[in-house]
């Protein structure tokens, strides 16, 4: 007999970076409740903040190779899939060398490092990637059979007006990553399609840190919980329409 989410047919996916704040002790508990709320996936964010910010605000959130083995294990140990959005080759070397089976090119990332996107999608691993800063109008921008596409609103918070949500049924783009407060935006993509959901995580919702912008459009275990059901409740539905 299948376990439970093995007949899952939508993904869902909890960004837990960098609503973290820094903590790894945090980090984890983040994915105990990930993984009790319901998720398939959790997502760190692996760069070096001077790099990519130019600043040493976020120096406190950059996770070393050491951590990020750590990381692995833990969420081997309770059964989640680990992913990352990685900003640089030396990052991508670290997830190939644990075996990363799931990889996020951010919209950034497609936007302004097109090199690195194809280091990414030569892995053949599955590879997701946002499409917050690309013009969707355009099509595809790889046509791979390894990549999934998630439509985006590059905003933190995105209100409910800004979003021009595809009918994922119909597009090359399969799944929606949410920086909307509440959940009625997943919901509604899950209703239109998506097999792909993805939003920040968050144990505090109402923190307003100046380098962390994504913590009042995030979910807590709750929200995971309701996206959880709504989409598992949406699949059998949509099967006995079936029938």
């Amino acid at each position: 007999m299948k376990k439970n989410y093995q007949q899952r047919k939508v993904t869902i996916i909890s960004e837990v970076y960098p609503q973290h704040m820094g903590d790894i002790k945090e980090l984890k508990r983040m994915i105990l409740q990930s993984k009790l709320g319901g998720a398939d996936i959790v997502k760190l964010q692996i760069y070096s903040s001077k790099n990519l910010w130019k600043d040493t605000k976020r120096l406190y959130l950059d996770l070393n190779k050491n951590e990020l083995f750590e990381i692995k294990e833990f969420c081997d140990k309770f059964d989640i899939e680990l992913s990352a959005s990685v900003f640089d080759k030396e990052k991508l070397d670290w997830c190939e060398e644990i075996n990363f089976k799931t990889y996020k090119i951010a919209s950034r990332t497609l936007k302004e490092n097109p090199e690195l996107c194809e280091e990414i999608i030569k892995t053949k691993k599955r590879v997701i990637i946002s499409l917050g800063m690309y013009d969707i109008k355009k099509g595809a921008p790889y046509n791979k059979k390894n990549i999934e596409y998630m439509y985006c609103v590059s905003k933190y918070p995105t209100a409910l007006h800004e979003i021009k949500m595809p009918n994922f049924k119909s597009s090359f783009i399969t799944g929606y990553s949410d920086h909307t407060v509440g959940v009625d935006a997943c919901l509604f993509a899950i209703a239109n399609g998506a097999v792909l959901i993805e939003k920040h995580f968050s144990n505090n919702k109402s923190l307003n840190v100046e380098t962390q912008l994504g913590h009042l459009g995030s979910m807590n275990m709750y929200d995971l919980e309701v996206i959880r059901r709504t989409a598992d409740s949406f699949t059998l539905l949509l099967g006995n329409k079936k029938k």
